[in-house]
């Protein structure tokens, strides 16, 4: 089969299929991860529900009837990643020469609900990165208690500062901090797209002190920026817990994930008067249309302080019903 334009041994295609989506196209290790199951239960469907067919033979209509199937149990955006799934699996079989076309480019995604992501206020976006600095009763003070509690202050300050995703935070290598410089190199962003982040005062305070308390965490693996409890690299869902366990006094009504920093730091630098093109490249957007989105957000809040502000901007009925409350 060919990865990445080479042809490869056919005894494991589903090796080969990984290989392809890391040499040939980019693709990051969770990604690939849920493509390969993606596409394991597309070849099930195939066998169970189309006979069996050849992968020459299979079309866009079979494609379309494992959406629907699937889409009856998944979230549509969940559905959406499989048909990416079925094209990335699709165009290895082309390039393996071992199908004509890729019948899933025929295939639409179903439209996504269009949800716009909870909005941190500044005050909010501030307490939830000073939490680890917060006293908390029965607080330990050995070294490594300390070296967490240092670590989780820098990856929030860092998820604030620069916007990364949570993959990128975790794959981040201490190599590519460069404090001198005030920036970050993201080498595993989304699409194998390289880019650089800066990393701001606040945020490279915090980095400089968990650096300084980071021996105490290490165990075997050097590398790794953010180091777990247990000296590895720390994963997406010991992020997860970091945000989670800051979130006391966040009167926002929900459960927010990482991702809520990477919308707040968005949101903040367009309310600060940042052009739009600047944000995309700090996000590594590929289509500016995606990061139009914190646009529409931060137009919303906009409107609504006017509202409650603006002496001519409510109806009289509107006052009428705030003097009876």
């Amino acid at each position: 089969m060919a990865t990445g334009g080479a042809k490869a041994s056919m005894d494991d295609p589903w090796q080969a299929f990984d290989r392809y989506l890391a040499e040939g196209a980019g693709v990051m290790p969770r990604t690939r991860q849920a493509y390969a199951r993606d596409a394991r239960q597309l070849a099930e469907f195939i066998a169970v529900k189309r006979g069996g067919k050849p992968w020459g033979q299979v079309d866009a209509d079979d494609v379309r009837a494992w959406l629907a199937e699937r889409l009856r149990t998944s979230a549509r955006a969940t559905v959406g990643r499989k048909l990416a799934a079925a094209r990335a699996w699709f165009e290895f079989l082309r390039r393996a020469g071992l199908v004509e076309s890729n019948p899933a480019r025929l295939a639409q995604p179903p439209k996504l609900e269009k949800k716009l992501p909870a909005r941190l206020s500044v005050d909010e976006a501030f307490h939830l990165v000073d939490g680890p600095n917060r006293p908390r009763p029965g607080r330990r003070d050995d070294a490594k208690a300390t070296a967490r509690r240092l670590r989780d202050a820098a990856v929030l300050e860092l998820l604030y500062s620069s916007g990364l995703r949570v993959g990128e935070l975790v794959a981040l290598d201490r190599p590519d901090l460069r404090l001198d410089l005030g920036v970050a190199r993201v080498r595993q962003g989304k699409g194998g797209k390289e880019r650089v982040v800066p990393v701001g005062a606040k945020a490279a305070q915090a980095l400089e002190r968990y650096l300084a308390a980071r021996p105490a965490l290490l165990a075997g693996e050097a590398a790794a920026l953010f180091l777990n409890n247990a000296g590895g690299r720390l994963s997406v869902r010991g992020v997860q817990k970091i945000v989670a366990a800051n979130q006391d006094g966040l009167a926002i009504g929900r459960r927010i994930g990482p991702h809520a920093l990477r919308h707040a730091m968005a949101t903040h630098l367009l309310e600060g008067g940042a052009d739009l093109r600047s944000v995309q490249e700090m996000l590594g957007h590929a289509s500016l249309s995606t990061t139009q989105k914190y646009l529409h957000l931060t137009m919303d809040h906009l409107l609504k302080v006017y509202d409650q502000a603006h002496p001519r901007a409510r109806s009289a009925q509107e006052e009428d019903d705030d003097a009876k409350r």
